[in-house]
């Protein structure tokens, strides 16, 4: 048969499956005909390795004791041992079995660590008398195999052999494989049900001094769960060492451990041992969530001789523990004299779900002392205790303006949208700078929480004229907050206000509103002010929405417009400044028209030249940079000669561009 024929018949045996459907087309269907094909690929000197290796992923699935004489003529072939075995692994029949194991005596090197390790994967009992000799081998990678696949096999005569081979002194660089070989035996052990044959190997395991440490570790989690409902005697064995790697490994076990005991167990440990090691135990006792360790835990938080990260580490334990019998003890300490023991304390309180927590924080809050008070109103907010708002009601009133402002915040937090007219009384009856924050917070949050927030306008736009000055400013506040119709109407009769910071609030009101509705506003203030500082204001205001990019900007060509009529307005350099900044965000030749008479201003001429640039980079992106090439070069000329610097060097590299472009 020619070369071209084989190829193609060869290509027929790798596609010939492709009329199944999709979801069965990644591996031909299991019969005779198609395995024939796939060993037929094998056999041919012209298939590429490529092929060669694809016929042995089909084989894994389809293959049969047909195929493995040939795949075990390739077990010694450097370049196709790997996909030889990955074919042979998972197949039932002992044929499979019988190939890898006389691959042992007949291959070498790389090849030859395959083959050990697959009869690993097979869990081959019968491999076991010639892998064993094997542990000896001169080549340590052969040695390391072998030691890892009697594990993975797992019978009692490979873990004999493995322990025999530790115990007569293997060299260090073979003695992490012979341990972790017994560690996969003692696994397999206990997989088969046999977790007594298991004892002695994790128990041999975790007594070597000299054994890395991730081996002793790995043998006291083994050793305690093979034993399971009897491993809690081993567990407190370890929960009191003094090697800190022991009592970690047993804190991990606790992870995996359900019986009964175990959690006292932990609490136990508390006692004793080093503060890392306390630490750790409440950690694991966090972990477990088991209510039965609160007392235990409270006892640690509140003992004042107690390490401090013990401490703080017993309190965060509450908090995960999550049991309400931690919460006198942790009221206790909301506001102990260590500043990070009183927050844990906070937060642990804060975190506990349950009404009896709520009682406790309610008891805080209706006691005497007025700092811990202003910590119960914050746990209040915290915790979402809208029953309290009666209670914050009246506190609100309380002579302490600390108090009130606090529980005016809580409000802000906790009340509902018919709770407003209780709070602009409360704001009509304070004048202290600090209440007033706070009650302007706490209206905002509520009419937020409104099906229509703009309807909350009305009610404060109505107090506006009882008002004082300090009451006006944030009731000016609170309608920027709010948006609409009504809101921008008192604002915008706010301006004419005689008290100066009562009208520069309404200005700066103005500018920062949410919608572009204040704009005509700001331009009559623009246009119609002596006042330097209010013209500033508001033209700042006016072009913010010309430089406003993104979620909710305006049209460009609205934008431009609203810099047109900016440009005959502004007289200070600032004022310049902010028309320019917006100029430089819009992508059209006419705003790089209205920049250039700024060119020959030399406070602004920096300004210009760059916010002429940033035009052109973006002009010169359009349809490829050709549509404005012709437009940008005049004014790129004469940026390139006033600027100075990097900016210049920019202009002229767009120069280049540019004309580059126009050609």
């Amino acid at each position: 048969m020619s070369r071209s024929r084989i190829a193609v018949a060869l290509l027929a045996a790798l596609v010939a499956f492709a009329a199944v459907p999709a979801w069965a087309q990644q591996f031909p269907p299991a019969t005779e005909e198609a395995e024939a094909k796939l060993i037929a690929v094998l056999k041919s000197a012209d298939a590429s390795r490529e092929a060669k290796a694809t016929a042995c992923r089909h084989l894994a699935v389809v293959g049969t004791k047909r195929c493995v004489p040939v795949l075990a003529g390739l077990l010694g072939d450097e370049g196709m041992s790997h996909m030889a075995r990955y074919a042979l692994e998972p197949m039932d029949d002992p044929a499979a079995g019988d190939a890898l194991r006389q691959a042992v005596a007949k291959v070498k090197g790389g090849p030859l660590v395959g083959v050990i390790g697959s009869l690993g994967v097979r869990r081959d009992a019968k491999a076991v008398p010639l892998v064993v000799p094997l542990l000896a081998s001169d080549d340590a990678d052969v040695a390391d195999a072998a030691a890892r696949a009697l594990g993975s096999i797992g019978t009692a005569e490979a873990a004999k052999a493995l322990q025999k081979s530790l115990d007569a002194g293997a060299r260090d660089t073979q003695r992490l494989a012979l341990c972790e070989g017994l560690l996969r035996a003692a696994e397999r052990m206990c997989e088969a049900g046999k977790p007594g044959d298991a004892f002695p190997v994790y128990d041999h395991l975790r007594g070597l001094k000299d054994a890395p440490h991730q081996v002793r570790t790995a043998a006291v989690r083994g050793a305690i769960l093979a034993r399971g409902n009897l491993g809690l005697p081993l567990l407190k064995e370890h929960l009191a060492s003094d090697d800190y790697l022991l009592f970690a490994a047993a804190c991990r076990t606790t992870h995996e451990m359900r019986q009964p005991g175990v959690t006292k167990a932990l609490a136990d440990a508390l006692g004793r041992g080093s503060a890392d090691q306390k630490v750790l135990a409440l950690l694991t006792l966090g972990r477990r969530q088991d209510a039965t360790a609160v007392g235990a835990v409270m006892a640690v938080a509140t003992n004042k001789d107690a390490d401090k990260a013990v401490r703080l580490q017993a309190v965060q334990t509450a908090g995960e523990v999550n049991d309400a019998a931690a919460a006198d003890a942790l009221v206790r300490l909301v506001d102990a004299e260590d500043g990070d023991l009183a927050k844990a304390a906070r937060e642990s309180l804060a975190s506990i779900p349950g009404k009896a927590v709520d009682a406790a924080v309610m008891a805080m809050f209706r006691g005497k002392d007025d700092g811990r008070r202003r910590i119960a109103m914050e746990l209040i907010g915290r915790r979402r205790m809208r029953d309290a708002v009666p209670d914050l009601m009246k506190a609100a009133r309380a002579e302490d303006t600390g108090i009130r402002a606090t529980a005016i915040q809580q409000l802000g937090a906790l009340a509902a949208a018919d709770r407003l007219p209780v709070l602009l009384d409360l704001l009509m009856a304070n004048t202290d700078g600090t209440v007033l924050g706070a009650t302007q917070g706490a209206v905002l949050s509520v009419c937020g929480r409104a099906e229509k927030p703009e309807t909350c306008a009305g009610p404060v736009a109505g107090l506006l004229p009882k008002a004082d000055a300090a009451q006006k400013v944030v009731l000016l506040k609170i309608l920027g907050g709010i948006g609409g119709e009504t809101a921008l109407g008192a604002v915008r009769g706010m301006v004419g206000s005689k008290d100066e910071n009562v009208h520069t609030t309404a200005i700066r009101t103005l500018a920062g509103w949410k919608t572009p509705a204040a704009l005509p506003a700001l331009l009559e203030i623009a246009k119609q002010s002596d006042n330097p500082r209010d013209r500033t204001l508001a033209l700042r205001g006016y072009l913010g929405w010309a430089s406003r990019r993104g979620h909710g900007q305006l049209p460009s060509g609205k934008r431009l417009d609203l810099c047109r009529t900016a440009a005959d307005l502004v007289k200070t350099a600032g004022q310049k400044k902010a028309l320019l900044g917006a100029l430089g965000r819009i992508r059209s030749p006419q705003a790089i028209a209205l920049i250039l008479p700024h060119l020959d201003d030399a406070d602004v001429r920096n300004e210009a030249c760059s916010a002429v640039v940033a035009v052109a980079e973006e002009l010169l992106k359009v349809g490829g940079g050709k549509r404005y090439a012709k437009e940008v070069i005049g004014p790129l000329e004469k940026v390139a000669g006033a600027a100075q610097g990097d900016l210049a060097k920019r202009a002229k590299g767009l120069l280049q561009r540019a004309r580059s472009k126009a050609k």
